[in-house]
This record gives C-alpha cells, structure tokens and sequence, in this order.
C-alpha cells in the first residue's frame, strides 16, 4: 500500500500550498482533490443541475471526466476535455463546491478516481 498523506481544512486556508512543498519535499503524488470536486460544482452548475436532483448528478457522474496534469511548476485541470483551471476557481463555483463534495454520490464517483490517479501516476506527465 502507498503511503499517503490528506490535508484537510477549510477554503483559502494553504492546503494546496502545504501539499505542494510537502509532495516535493517528500517525493510524493499531489492529487488536488478540491479542484476535482470544484469539477463536478462546475459541471452541474454549468448543467443546471441542483443539488437536490440526486438522479441527474448520478448520470452526470457516469459522462465526467476529469484529468490533472502537469506544465512545469502548474497544474491544469481539465474537465470534459476543456481547461477549467481558472474557471473552478470562481465565487459562482466556491458557493457551492462544499455541498456537492457533501454528496455521498460524488464522494463515491471521486475516491476511486482519485486512488486511480495516485496509483496509475497517469496524471503528472513525467514525475
């Protein structure tokens, strides 16, 4: 089993920036798992699915695909094909994202993922 490491906390709080100096520090996978879920707020909102539709965020869950990759000291986030790297990062999707990640659907959906990422190392290009 692979050793990791999850830092938790609220929005705006530098997880990202610990787990990047920690990741390189310690030579270890960096999986940004907020900006997967800041993925599925977007889709939906983007969708206008509501958070109560359980059934639409279901099937939408089955078409998404999210993919992180490298570009020197970057990270883009595409969704569905698209960079969306700045725009999971807008007040539209910061009001939501905590809900959707609530969502016992999307957790389901996003930890398999996110262990497939970390174990097939696919989404760093190179590291």
């Amino acid at each position: 089993m692979p050793f990791v490491v999850a830092i938790d906390g609220p929005s705006g709080s530098g997880k990202g920036t610990i787990a990047k100096l920690v990741s390189e520090k310690l030579g270890l996978i960096n999986i940004d798992t907020g900006a997967m879920y800041r993925c599925v707020a977007l889709k939906s909102l983007n969708e206008g699915i509501n958070l109560t539709e359980i059934k639409k965020i279901e099937k939408m869950l089955e078409e998404i695909s999210i993919e992180i990759k490298r570009d020197g000291n970057n990270q883009i986030i595409f969704l569905d094909g698209k960079d969306v790297s700045y725009e999971i990062r807008t007040p539209k999707v910061d009001k939501c994202v905590a809900k959707f990640a609530e969502l016992a659907c999307v957790r389901n959906k996003m930890t398999p993922l996110q262990r497939k990422m970390g174990e097939t190392r696919k989404y760093h290009n190179g590291w």
